[in-house]
């Protein structure tokens, strides 16, 4: 459906900074709920702790400007067939990072790393990061932001496993097998006395098979689960790949006392 002349208006005069879409101060009422219909159908969500939309896709480093500039153009919404990666929310990021408590000069794993929202935390508290990326162009956003040691680009688990980190920091695929396999790898990238932290759907550790047992009695054996709510998230909640919003938990695996 073509958008209205106010919410043409109301996108011409919002500011893009990065992934985040401004509207003015005192936006046409009728405008802005307009705005907020052809945003949120071409992939962006409201964020209380930035006033503003957020394309998750794109954060921190992608550009949102691009895109209003075709649903401008088009006067539609926008198609984005790429929406399946949907980055850390920046205060889950934050929170993680703050159980985590590290020290300045660990070295630290991101697997599967998107655009980077955990690297850049850790870069900020004085981490050295070294990140995987399966997709060569939001890795080469990470290596251009400069927040990252090494930056490699292939599918994780195709890493051989070297237990050199002091820390992982992760949001793996949403999968629960593909989930579980991912910090199952990447735990072997621990040293001894090292910390997982990652953000997982609930109910992952409900997972079937071999590898949902191993990853339930490591969980048994050297972690905890911190349920998210509400309140943990300054910008939104957590969307899956397909939309939908999620209930989520941070998982921690420690290596001092699993067999490690």
């Amino acid at each position: 459906m073509p958008i209205s002349k106010a919410t043409l208006q109301e996108l011409k005069l919002a500011v893009c900074d990065g992934p985040v879409v401004r509207l003015r101060e005192h936006p046409d009422p009728a405008g802005a709920k307009g705005v907020h219909q052809v945003l949120t159908r071409s992939g962006a969500c409201w964020s209380f702790r930035h006033a503003a939309y957020v394309f998750a896709d794109l954060y921190p480093f992608g550009q949102a400007a691009p895109l209003i500039q075709t649903i401008i153009d088009h006067r539609r919404a926008v198609n984005r067939p790429d929406r399946g990666v949907v980055s850390c929310p920046q205060s889950i990021a934050e929170l993680l990072w703050d159980t985590l408590a590290p020290q300045k000069g660990w070295e630290v794993l991101e697997p599967s790393a998107g655009h980077g929202v955990l690297a850049a935390e850790g870069a900020a508290r004085g981490c050295v990061m070294d990140c995987w990326e399966i997709d060569h162009h939001r890795a080469a956003e990470i290596t251009r932001a400069g927040i990252a040691r090494s930056v490699s680009t292939g599918d994780f688990l195709t890493a051989p496993a070297q237990p050199t980190h002091d820390a992982v920091v992760m949001y793996p695929p949403h999968r629960r097998d593909l989930a579980v396999q991912h910090v199952l790898h990447a735990y072997r990238f621990l040293r001894p006395g090292g910390i997982l932290g990652a953000l997982m759907s609930l109910g992952t550790e409900n997972t079937t098979g071999p590898r949902g047992q191993q990853f339930r009695d490591l969980l048994n054996r050297a972690g905890h689960t911190y349920v998210l709510h509400e309140a943990d998230f300054d910008d939104g909640y957590l969307l899956s790949p397909t939309g939908l919003r999620l209930r989520a938990q941070l998982v921690f695996l420690s290596a001092d006392d699993a067999g490690h």
